[in-house]
């Protein structure tokens, strides 16, 4: 009974030193909080990312929850992705992957940024990258789908991905491209091939560089050159 009733006492005496290291640990004053790096950042600013993160400066560094910031920084619009680290006695170690702006769709008459993936990121706003194509999909056509085949298009055109400013998709798996100088480039289902032709014709004759309006592509094997003007 004895060594029953001095056995309790012990774990009571043990619980009790426990619960108050516990609470001493978790005082503000232990490992404080006195350095936060955030890498990965590009379109996001610094004081957005840690504002996100709501973690003041003196903070105990054992009370942050890393899963907590991942989920307060993963809200934000640009940031896909996000790897946190607790660094003792006192940094914090923040990686996060941003999303990256392929094109612009319209969306009741406002620009959205969407993603390699067809995602919307945001609306569109000044301090943006303004030199994105607009892509426009065919009525009933996936947003993301087109936006997708559009991107992996021009990724193995990679010549011509930085002159097009819009892209429009009709029915029939039909393209019509504008490029920043105003050109129309019409395509059909046959878009690789119509593609090369062009890459042909503007290697001999830089034709993207003269004063062209339009670029007829979907008879097969020829262009119809229209000039402007």
């Amino acid at each position: 009974m004895l060594r029953s009733q001095i056995a309790f006492f012990l774990l009571i005496i043990l619980l009790t030193s426990m619960v108050a290291g516990w609470r001493e640990i978790n005082h503000p004053g232990w490992f404080p909080l006195q350095e936060m790096r955030i890498a990965g950042l590009e379109n996001t600013s610094v004081a957005r990312a840690t504002e996100a993160v709501g973690i003041e400066k003196g903070s105990n560094l054992l009370t942050v929850q890393p899963k907590n910031v991942q989920n307060r920084l993963e809200a934000l619009p640009w940031i896909r992705s996000v790897h946190v680290k607790r660094q003792f006695p006192s940094t914090l170690l923040i990686r996060v992957v941003e999303k990256r702006a392929v094109g612009m769709v319209r969306e009741d008459d406002r620009l959205f940024l969407v993603d390699e993936y067809g995602a919307t990121i945001k609306p569109m706003e000044k301090e943006d990258p303004l030199m994105l194509p607009i892509i426009v999909s065919a009525p009933g056509e996936e947003k993301a789908t087109q936006v997708v085949w559009l991107i992996n298009l021009l990724s193995k055109h990679a010549w011509l991905q930085g002159r097009i400013s819009e892209a429009v998709s009709y029915p029939g798996g039909r393209w019509t491209l504008y490029t920043k100088q105003g050109i129309k480039l019409l395509l059909s289902q046959r878009i690789d091939q119509e593609l090369a032709l062009l890459k042909r014709l503007q290697d001999q004759y830089a034709i993207l560089d003269r004063k062209v309006r339009q670029v007829e592509l979907r008879i097969s094997g020829k262009a119809m050159v229209r000039f402007a003007l």
